[in-house]
């Protein structure tokens, strides 16, 4: 991975590892209402169309706040070789703070599926 691109092999597996930082640039540690989306999309398609999608929750987290999204080989096995671009979002919900909202964690960024 460079500057967060991630280039893979089609049909790999590969990890993501990723943690979620606040306002203060400190680790945000999900509640059990938050759930964390991995999408990998089509050049100018929105997160909602993403062809792979993956969700994570506050049991995914490890002990120090990180998160792995992990990339099965039948993820990628059927995507013609060439640029996707992934995205990490954060749903952040808290009834009693009355907190319903969406973050985008990494913003769009290039995806490589090499042959």
């Amino acid at each position: 991975m460079l500057g967060n691109i991630i280039v893979i092999n089609r049909g790999d597996t590969t990890d993501l590892g990723v943690k979620v930082l606040d306002a203060g640039e400190t680790v945000y540690f999900l509640t059990p209402e938050d759930t964390l989306y991995f999408g990998l999309m089509d050049p100018h398609q929105p997160f909602e169309f993403a062809l792979v999608k993956k969700k994570l929750t506050s049991k995914d987290m490890s002990s120090t706040g990180g998160f792995v999204f992990k990339l099965k080989s039948s993820d990628t096995i059927d995507l013609m070789p060439g640029v996707y671009y992934y995205a990490v979002k954060l749903h952040r919900v808290s009834k009693e703070l009355k907190i319903d909202e969406v973050i985008t964690v990494i913003d769009k960024t290039k995806f490589i599926i090499n042959d």
